[in-house]
């Protein structure tokens, strides 16, 4: 799954894509991936489905520019099924407030992965 996730989002985002954290001075816009939490559905005969929590960080200088890349992983991920994820759904979105003018803004999404491994 992850390695699919990345696949889908770096080829169709027009800004880089990372699982954890990208190094200071690196490009903005940008997005980083977290996986929040995880579980397996059991059944009777076999291991069943896993369904995860994965954090996706939209990074940018200004606020356009992380709502932009926001809207750009919304429109690729939102529903997607594909490869090993069977659902992506998205279930919390939040902003980052600073007063400090020199940090970076964040959306940050967080969308209920049902996949097989």
């Amino acid at each position: 799954m992850e390695e699919h996730l990345y696949s889908i989002l770096s080829d169709a985002l027009s800004c880089p894509v990372k699982w954890g954290f990208f190094r200071d001075g690196e490009s903005m816009p940008r997005v980083t991936m977290t996986r929040m939490s995880g579980r397996r559905f059991h059944t009777l005969n076999s291991k069943g489905l896993m369904q995860g929590s994965t954090q996706i960080d939209c990074w940018g200088a200004s606020y356009g520019e992380a709502i932009g890349a926001a809207r750009e992983v919304r429109t690729v991920l939102e529903g997607y099924r594909g490869g090993p994820i069977i659902s992506a759904l998205l279930s919390a979105t939040r902003d980052s407030n600073s007063d400090d003018t020199s940090a970076a803004h964040r959306v940050s999404l967080t969308f209920a992965v049902t996949y097989r491994d």
